[in-house]
């Protein structure tokens, strides 16, 4: 059994919805199908979300909400129209633009996206429509994943196949609560789960993640295969088609997530799998980031002063600034932050760490990049860090500082932001390209 998720671009209009339809027919075990809410067809249009979200914005403020909300009723309207369905939604679009013109809430509005377009899919498809109120569970304003996993089984199990709004759920007293942007992959991942699906299927406008930002290296080639570890690793250093915490559930499971193209259903995509498996080359991905600072302080004998660390990252929490990385030395010490987070408050945690530590000096650098070499398979293979740096310091660019991951799953270097692209080639030249 199959678990599959279509993304908002999977349903922007009635053609994407067709495509839908002819990929579950396709494959029989696609039983449980979560829906998002209509995406943008082209660069100018609109996500029916961020729609309904300017329409609670104005009720809020007491206007109307009909300029805006009749955009709504004639996207669904259209979709409805061209496969045969008119009027299908007629109801439910007036009844929930009273409720929001009325003063519901922001979570009910934001996910009614959701809600309309999976009942329309139902329609369509022909299958049971469960509401996700009745599924994803809300505790305290966060979600419940016991009773949850609970939920899903006590509705599901006895019935074969449904079509689900994703992003949303509900508290015991029947209020809706949404899930961060992206939560469809979350409501998913959890019915997945409960489920014990066979797969997760994750149905978007690409096909599976790439060996490097296309935007970078245009030729980047696909990855058949990568761990939720690497997804994990590449994810936090911008690699976007999916973040690994929307399907942690699953990860938990151990059941395999597939990210596939609605547009090109044939290509086989990226399979997430719990377990390594062996393959070429050993590097999986590369990803980078700009926007880092470095912290370097520097004291004589600081390996000999106990708790000399401690102090330094307290002044950090202190000023609710995370660290991202903290190589160290005998008598310096680096912290590396995001410069959004530092910035504002750069003078007052200078101050701090000089009266917690009384450093000898203390610098600070701005437009810091991070580049993460990322696989399972990088310290099987001799020689992997040597052939990085070559790789790297051939192209004339300075490593700032670098980093071998504890869990052996990557490498990070430390470059000029200038740098960041010319770094991110020289890598998968040395590595990946064939």
């Amino acid at each position: 059994m199959i678990v599959a998720k279509f993304g908002g671009s999977s349903l922007s209009d009635a053609k994407q919805f067709q495509n839908v339809r002819r990929i579950l027919e396709a494959e029989p075990a696609r039983q449980y199908i979560v829906v998002s809410a209509p995406g943008k067809r082209d660069d100018a249009d609109q996500k029916v979300t961020d729609l309904l979200i300017a329409c609670h914005q104005l009720a809020h403020k007491g206007e109307a909400i009909y300029p805006v909300y009749s955009v709504v009723e004639q996207r669904f309207a259209q979709i409805a129209d061209a496969l045969g369905l008119e009027n299908y939604l007629n109801t439910e679009l007036l009844d929930i633009g009273h409720a929001i013109q009325g003063g519901a809430s922001h979570a009910f509005t934001a996910s009614r996206g959701e809600y309309l377009s999976a009942l329309l899919m139902a329609k369509w498809l022909d299958r049971p429509f469960v509401d996700a109120a009745a599924l994803l569970r809300f505790a305290a304003g966060k979600l419940d994943e016991e009773a949850t996993s609970q939920a899903v089984r006590r509705t599901l199990s006895s019935q074969e196949g449904a079509v689900i709004p994703g992003f949303y759920g509900s508290d015991g007293q029947g209020g809706i609560h949404v899930l961060s942007r992206g939560g469809s992959d979350t409501s998913a991942a959890c019915i997945a789960a409960a489920l014990d699906a066979e797969l997760l299927e994750i149905w978007t406008d690409v096909t599976g993640f790439r060996a490097a930002d296309p935007r970078i290296v245009p030729d980047a080639q696909y990855i058949a295969s990568l761990t939720y570890r690497e997804l994990r690793e590449l994810s936090y250093m911008g690699a976007s088609v999916l973040h690994e915490d929307a399907v942690f559930p699953v990860r938990t499971a151990g059941i395999p997530t597939s990210i596939r193209n609605t547009g090109n259903p044939l290509h086989p995509g990226t399979t997430i799998t719990y377990h390594s498996q062996t393959r070429v080359p050993v590097v999986t991905g590369i990803a980078g980031k700009k926007g880092f600072s470095i912290i370097v302080l520097e004291k004589n004998r600081m390996n000999d002063e106990v708790g000399f660390a401690r102090k330094v990252l307290a002044v950090f929490e202190r000023h609710g600034i995370s660290f991202e990385h903290l190589p160290t030395g005998i008598d310096a010490l680096c912290v590396m932050v995001m410069t959004s987070a530092f910035a504002p408050k750069r003078e007052a945690v200078l101050q701090e760490i000089h009266e917690a530590v009384s450093p000898d000096s203390v610098h600070t650098e701005d437009r810091i990049a991070l580049v993460a070499c990322v696989g399972v398979g990088m310290f099987r293979q001799y020689g992997t860090a040597a052939r990085l740096i070559t790789a790297v310091s051939e192209q004339g660019i300075g490593i700032r500082t670098m980093l071998q991951a504890p869990s052996e799953l990557s490498i990070i270097l430390g470059v000029d932001e200038e740098n960041l692209d010319k770094t991110v080639n020289a890598i998968y030249d040395a590595f990946i390209r064939t």
